[in-house]
């Protein structure tokens, strides 16, 4: 059994993997970020407070489902019974895509009880991996170095993957053939209690593509209204480095049209760019491991995306390190 693993990543799939193998190896996690849950996450401003990554997640697959059955005994996670809706053409149309499910009382919440326990470094971002004596250093962006390690799993996404890992990785075609799209986040704050008639809306305008009444969400702020809105993936791609201040405009303008108010009126409007969101073509595998160089990349874009895709992904890196120890 390798003795000494990095993760790269404390999103939920490098979060998933570490729990998995933690009674089995000693676990080192690295994230560039400030917090863990990478898309699970939550942005906060006074009152106001936004699920602005990952809006809710489903549970289909056993694994998954008896790990939300968990979560939710130990107040970790909630059904969200919000009212979801299609906009058509012809008036709203019920969304049945299944039981929706929050972290609660934020996003982050499962994932930061995940972490307790965890060697994890954050602020800490990988910038090389480095082969000696069959071991890995990882190199940081600030030129630190940590070494030692006799297996690597990268839990990041893919174009940042193809970025760091070795080029002779045996599954380097599959990350490069990897497409994940942008996607902007656009945070309401509304001065006054506001009721649209749903809670969630998939729309089709070329633009927004998702709305979301965040306070509608179980443990959320219940006293303000919240209104999360998600651009289209096909139009964040084509304008991913356009100006923020006509982005924003122009997703006001669409989201004015649908709820029937000014958006730009709002005291509170702050946008976020997710580079990597959202996942149009995958390896559709679980992890993506090369025994040879004891390296592992895993993460929501090696099963098409989504949560639950995140989690079994991560269940997938551990074994695969199990499996060849």
């Amino acid at each position: 059994m390798s003795k000494n693993i990095a993760i790269i990543g404390a999103g939920l799939s490098g979060l998933t993997a570490a729990h998995a193998l933690k009674d089995a190896a000693s676990i080192t996690l690295f994230d560039k970020s400030r917090g863990v849950g990478g898309r699970m996450s939550t942005r906060y401003a006074g009152d106001y407070e936004f699920d602005h990554g990952a809006q809710f997640f489903t549970a289909r697959d056993p694994r998954f489902q008896n790990a939300v059955e968990i979560a939710i005994e130990q107040g970790l996670v909630a059904p969200w019974n919000g009212r979801a809706f299609y906009k058509k053409d012809t008036g709203l149309e019920p969304d049945t895509g299944g039981d929706r499910f929050v972290a609660v009382p934020r996003m982050n919440s499962w994932a930061k009880s995940m972490a307790e326990g965890l060697d994890i470094s954050l602020g800490a971002r990988v910038s090389r991996l480095l082969r000696a004596d069959g071991q890995w250093n990882l190199q940081f962006e600030d030129g630190q170095m940590k070494g030692g390690f006799d297996a690597v799993i990268s839990a990041v996404p893919s174009v940042q993957a193809e970025a760091l890992l070795p080029a002779d990785f045996s599954a380097m075609e599959a990350i490069k053939a990897t497409k994940m799209d942008a996607c902007f986040a656009l945070m309401i704050g509304l001065d006054q209690g506001h009721d649209f008639g749903w809670d969630s809306l998939r729309v089709n305008d070329n633009v927004n593509d998702w709305l979301a009444v965040n306070s509608s969400k179980p443990g959320r702020n219940e006293h303000v209204t919240t209104l999360m809105i998600h651009s289209a993936a096909e139009w964040s791609n084509a304008h991913a480095n356009a100006d923020r201040a006509w982005v924003q405009a122009e997703m006001e303008a669409s989201a004015s049209r649908i709820c029937g108010i000014d958006i730009s009126a709002a005291p509170h409007r702050v946008l976020h760019r997710w580079l990597y969101a959202s996942v149009s073509a995958s390896p559709r595998q679980g992890a993506l491991h090369d025994p040879a160089l004891n390296v592992t990349a895993c993460g929501d874009w090696c099963l098409g995306g989504r949560v639950e895709g995140a989690y079994l992904s991560g269940l997938a890196a551990a074994d695969n390190i199990l499996s060849n120890a």
